[in-house]
């Protein structure tokens, strides 16, 4: 029986493509018959034929009239030079988004290319289906932003199999524990929550809270950095809450201001996953009276430059996300990897902490 990852007619494709791929199946060997396929995993003929039909498409199978379906090659022999890039993003939105999206349709355009743009909506169905969708309509590479990558990739089969059909793919914002090694272009998450740990004991806060997306590694990673800083110091307290991609409307609307409010109601200053987070986080403390930073501190990444008093002149510290840079740099390093099929591995790009400091952390005198 065939795993259940997708489709039925794509779960045939990936195990008759595994078996080629791992010599099971080697060049100049028969299938078995559709009826026989279909007995096999419980799915029609039809079904059968759209999955042998792609993958006769691809170059992997060869149908020849009344004698069968045979392994024609071990690699999928895809149309190149299409001129045509996927871009796989989790949203769309006026966040740091359409930056990057800027920075990379800059490069491409420079090169000739023409982007495709896809959103997953940080849901892993989504982007097993839409970069299946890419890898069937002959694309020259792809740039992804893994979804839910804080969960150790739920896709990971979908990722080996875009490396073994040789299409080539950077990623941004996650790494993938895939081989071969796939380069990702991010910020140094974990750097930059350590940084912003230190920020804040040196301003003299010791009892510090974080809240963090959990089903991000970005959030992962900054975590880690902060807790890696805090634990030298014996006088700290942490006070951290965990929220994923579903909680974020239900602390939007308020439901869970109260849980959030007890949680972090004895520290002095607090890291925001990122900006949008600590908009809200800003709004939770003032409904219940209390000013930024006089009472409450808060440090956040990504530097969209949030006023939280224009009547006060008081911004947001925080740790500047490359946006523009970052697509940028993704895209002219999937170009190297196109024009270079040879080039087995290519280090990945981590952007250093580079930290915008405003006014929203207080210091604390001895």
């Amino acid at each position: 029986m065939i795993e259940s990852d997708g489709p039925k007619y794509i779960e045939l494709m990936e195990w008759i493509r595994s078996q080629i791929l791992s010599g099971h199946l080697i060049q100049g060997t028969k299938l078995p018959s559709e009826n026989e396929l279909g007995q096999k995993f419980s799915i029609s003929r039809q079904t059968v034929r759209q999955a042998t039909s792609v993958l006769e498409s691809e170059g992997l199978l060869e149908r020849r009239r009344g004698s069968g379906t045979y392994v024609l090659s071990a690699k999928s022999q895809y149309k190149k030079n299409t001129k045509n890039i996927g871009v796989v993003l989790t949203y769309i939105d006026d966040y740091i988004f359409p930056s990057i999206i800027k920075g990379i349709e800059k490069v491409l355009t420079q090169n000739d290319y023409f982007m495709q743009l896809a959103f997953t909506y940080n849901k892993t169905d989504k982007e097993y289906d839409v970069c299946n969708t890419f890898l069937q309509s002959n694309i020259d590479g792809l740039i992804i932003e893994p979804a839910k990558s804080g969960i150790p990739f739920v896709n990971q089969k979908l990722y080996r199999r875009i490396g073994d059909i040789g299409i080539p793919y950077i990623l941004i914002h996650a790494a993938a524990n895939v081989e071969p090694k796939v380069p990702s272009v991010c910020m140094d998450d974990y750097n930059c929550g350590e940084q912003a740990a230190q920020y804040l004991i040196e301003h003299g806060h010791c009892k510090i809270a974080g809240i963090f997306k959990a089903d991000d590694m970005q959030g992962q990673l900054r975590y880690s950095g902060a807790m890696n800083i805090l634990k030298k110091y014996d006088e700290c307290k942490a006070y951290t809450f965990w929220y994923t991609t579903e909680d974020i409307e239900d602390i939007k609307k308020g439901d869970l201001t109260q849980v959030i409010l007890n949680r972090f109601k004895d520290a002095t200053a607090i890291i925001c996953y990122n900006d949008q987070m600590a908009k809200t986080i800003i709004s939770m403390f003032k409904s219940i009276g209390k000013n930024i930073p006089e009472e409450i501190s808060i440090i956040s990444f990504d530097d969209l430059n949030v006023e939280i008093s224009s009547s006060e002149g008081i911004g947001l510290t925080s740790f500047v996300h490359p946006k523009e840079k970052l697509g940028i740099v993704a895209a002219k390093q999937l170009i190297q990897l196109i024009n270079n099929p040879q080039l087995k591995e290519m280090a990945g790009v981590k952007f250093a902490p580079k930290l915008a400091e405003r006014n929203s952390v207080r210091l604390i005198k001895n």
